[in-house]
């Protein structure tokens, strides 16, 4: 069955319509939508996959068509609210395919109505969904079917979904500046080695007078920035990276392509400006060296990727991720505000306990937590309490087990993860706002420093040139 893009005029109010449908083909669309009162005046197979992606997806603009979490919110929303209001669901997703404005996500709900329309059940039909419609979503939505609670699911899935979003947001805000920053003073600090610094110094060469040693220092680090050897070291990572991730990228992936022509382009542009750098350099030889060692720098950072992405790996990276001084305690906490207010919803949608730490354990992104998440869980199965098990293994908090063994024994567990949530949501934007009021100065002196080191060592031999010469 094929999914076509139609437009077409609804014969009551000569209004204009458009959408995506499933049909075995053009004739059978027409008859389809003939029976639903619109007149069909175009319609062209949209040649994109089953799964809410399409299938250009590896391309450049693919960012940009992509579903986000919080599209997905907003239509979560808008069908509580129809829900609610009392319209059938049939109905409901029929005119949310109307009002979502992006087409990806209109041609997802398209293909759940039609689904709906067979006789399947809404987390059925979300099924087949997955980079949208997540195992978490699908599960509640599950649940509030089950027990008639469709509406209060929903509500709770859309404020669920605009929580995590809101924090991300505020996290991503709150680093933005500084890594701007950093990214563009280190810009143009590189553009004043490579190209004004050896300008302003070759009148230093002339000079029979031995140098400052900062400025001998700046001369030593501007040549090195500039030199042979960096230019081929630069290039034969970028080459051997860009190289790697062409060869290696899936071709399918959840029935969508996963095309990886612009990842082959790359490799191919970076492998040209190599080969013609080879003919400009003032030294082949040292070129070639630098670049070897820089294929082979490449090829053991793929090594350790590789290995990074098996399970050990991915434990280890993770371990390693949590340990770090600063950042680590707050990715600790972002991921158990994480499970602590995703386990309460889906306990509060009605999912079991077993199954909710299942689903939980998929949006922890930290191995290590998973780890840990996966031993309670067959812990729990085998009879004991949630708070035990993580207690042992030292990875929450002691505030966090306590709270949970207070819940359990109370039976207000829920309300006791929801708290859980709130504190450590509020803990973590004040480390965030308290980290970032320190890196913007620190950042400001670090890049100040570095100008003013450079301005430093290229003015005082001018000076005392001058005084020199007067």
């Amino acid at each position: 069955m094929a999914v076509f893009r139609y437009r077409g005029l609804v014969a009551a109010t000569g209004k204009n319509v458009s959408g995506f449908r499933d049909a075995d083909n053009a004739k059978v669309l027409r008859a389809a939508l003939k029976r639903e009162g619109v007149m069909l005046t175009s319609a062209e197979e949209d040649r994109r996959g089953k799964g809410g992606a399409s299938q250009s997806s590896g391309g450049l603009f693919a960012f940009f068509r992509r579903v986000g979490p919080g599209d997905v919110s907003m239509m979560t929303r808008q069908l509580a609210t129809l829900v609610t209001a009392g319209i059938p669901l049939v109905e409901a997703m029929s005119a949310l395919t109307e009002q979502v404005e992006k087409p990806e996500l209109q041609r997802v709900l398209t293909q759940v109505r039609d689904r709906l329309n067979e006789g399947q059940s809404l987390a059925k039909a979300l099924e087949p969904h997955p980079k949208v419609f997540p195992n978490l979503y699908v599960n509640m939505v599950a649940a509030g079917e089950a027990s008639g609670t469709l509406e209060q699911v929903l509500e709770r899935l859309a404020d669920f979904m605009e929580n995590q979003a809101k924090l991300r947001s505020k996290v991503s805000a709150a680093l933005a500046y500084p890594i701007l920053m950093v990214i563009i003073g280190s810009v143009l600090i590189t553009v004043m080695m490579v190209a004004v610094v050896p300008k302003v110094t070759a009148i230093f060469a002339s000079l029979e007078r031995a140098l400052p040693w900062y400025t001998a220092l700046l001369i030593f680090l501007s040549n090195l920035v500039s030199s042979n050897y960096t230019l081929g070291f630069v290039l034969g990572v970028a080459t051997t990276a860009l190289a790697r991730r062409a060869l290696t990228k899936p071709a399918l992936r959840d029935g969508e392509s996963a095309s990886n022509s612009m990842w082959i382009s790359a490799a191919a542009v970076s492998s040209l400006v190599a080969v013609l750098s080879a003919f400009i350099v003032e030294s082949l030889l040292a070129y070639g060296i630098a670049a070897a060692v820089g294929v082979v720098v490449g090829l053991l950072v793929a090594r350790l990727q590789s290995y990074i992405a098996t399970p050990d790996g991915l434990i280890w990276k993770d371990t390693q991720i949590l340990r770090l001084p600063i950042f680590g305690p707050l990715f600790r906490m972002l991921a158990v505000a994480r499970f602590a207010r995703t386990l309460a919803t889906l306990l509060s949608s009605g999912v079991p306990l077993l199954k909710a730490m299942d689903i939980v354990k998929n949006v922890l992104d930290n191995a290590k937590l998973v780890q840990v998440v996966v031993a309670a869980t067959s812990s729990i199965r085998e009879g004991e309490s949630i708070a035990a098990p993580l207690k042992r293994s030292g990875d929450f908090p002691p505030m966090v087990t306590h709270m949970i063994a207070v819940g359990e024994k109370s039976g207000q567990l829920e309300q006791m993860l929801e708290n859980v949530a709130r504190a450590y949501d509020v803990q973590v934007e004040t480390r965030v706002q308290a980290m970032t009021s320190l890196l913007e100065p620190l950042i400001i002196v670090v890049l100040g420093g570095a100008v003013g080191f450079i301005a430093f060592s290229i003015l005082m031999p001018l000076i005392q040139m001058n005084d020199f010469v007067q």
